[in-house]
């Protein structure tokens, strides 16, 4: 996609600087003076003891919308003009429920498609998806499903295509809204999403494929569901300065708590460790290689305490998503490339 196209895709509804509908977060970003610092390297001292193994390659395009799915602008918070760091929150890749498969978005001839390869060999990669213009997905529970977002007619919508073979899509959104982020319920009946209503303006719905019937609950982006628990979910919220923290909801009590918030920070795009411990995060940071702003992987226990940050690179490091066994994460980075290109890492969890 060209620069002016997704650039006018994030003024859907809202500024370019500002959050648009295309779900990308800004957090304010302190000026840093710059220092040199060799791009090619895998990681850095802060990372000791981190094992980092890099799954694609430069040669697999995987997809960063021309550079943007990490951006700098400016905005106002509160009276003041700041410099933003802009984030694309819809998580870009998935691991299948059995660990064999990783997903990612590959761009090639100005299309964005979802690319499937062995998650723990790497090697060659299958296309599964044969559109124009895919901008995050993910898994179903039951392994059998990836549902996506994808931008048509300057709308985003959620889609449903099967995760092994044939390419029939189900489109799930009506195709005026921009709805995206779309995720399965575990029995499969219901998919979650989070709807953009304009300027910086979110909130979470559900499509029920049993009645055809949609309802919405309340303010937030990025869901994450909760496995045995139906009526409560993760998610990032915004605050009058722009700022995104980190609250679980419970649609059928009402009740709603705040896990983690920082000053002149921002997080989106929780993912729920496999045993119900952690919230695996994006968050806005300050690289200690280079003193500029960035994006970089956090994590912190669901009562909110042991707030971590996991990853220090000057590159962007973003949408983090847990291994089935709880003892990987695998993120998309510009580590290990002199280019800056992203690629998929994995990376041990041992806390």
């Amino acid at each position: 996609m060209k620069k002016k196209q997704f650039e006018a895709a994030r003024r859907v509804a809202g500024k370019f600087c500002l959050l648009s509908a295309a779900a990308l977060l800004c957090a304010p970003a302190v000026a840093q003076k710059k220092v040199k610092f060799d791009w090619s390297l895998a990681f850095v001292p802060e990372e000791g003891g981190v094992r980092f193994e890099k799954i694609t390659e430069d040669a697999d395009n995987v997809a960063s919308y021309n550079g943007n799915i990490v951006s700098k602008g400016s905005g106002i918070f509160g009276s003041k003009k700041m410099s933003t760091l802009d984030w694309w929150v819809i998580p870009q890749i998935a691991v299948s429920p059995d660990g064999k498969r990783i997903g990612y978005i590959n761009e090639k001839n100005k299309m964005n498609n979802i690319m499937i390869k062995d998650a723990r060999k790497g090697g060659a990669s299958v296309q599964r998806t044969f559109r124009t213009n895919i901008q995050g997905f993910s898994w179903s529970p039951d392994g059998t499903q990836l549902c996506f977002t994808e931008l048509r007619g300057g709308h985003f919508g959620v889609y449903l295509i099967d995760a092994v073979q044939g390419s029939v899509v189900r489109q799930i959104s009506s195709g005026n809204e921009n709805d995206m982020g779309g995720v399965v319920s575990a029995d499969g009946n219901t998919i979650f999403f989070h709807r953009g209503e304009g300027l910086s303006s979110y909130s979470l719905w559900s499509y029920d494929r049993t009645n055809n019937l949609f309802s919405n609950y309340s303010r937030g982006m990025t869901v994450c569901l909760i496995p045995g628990e139906e009526h409560t979910v993760y998610c990032a919220r915004f605050t009058d300065r722009k700022e995104s923290e980190i609250w679980r909801v419970n649609f059928q009590t009402g009740v709603e708590e705040l896990i983690l918030a920082v000053p002149d920070k921002s997080f989106t795009s929780p993912q729920l460790s496999p045993d119900g411990r952690w919230l695996l995060l994006t968050g806005s940071s300050v690289s200690e290689g280079d003193n500029t702003a960035n994006t970089d992987i956090f994590v912190v226990r669901t009562d909110g305490t042991q707030f971590t940050q996991l990853t220090y690179h000057p590159g962007n490091d973003l949408s983090s998503v847990w291994s089935p066994d709880g003892k990987s994460i695998y993120f998309l980075s510009q580590r290990g490339s002199s280019l800056r290109k992203y690629n998929v890492w994995r990376m041990d969890f041992n806390l």
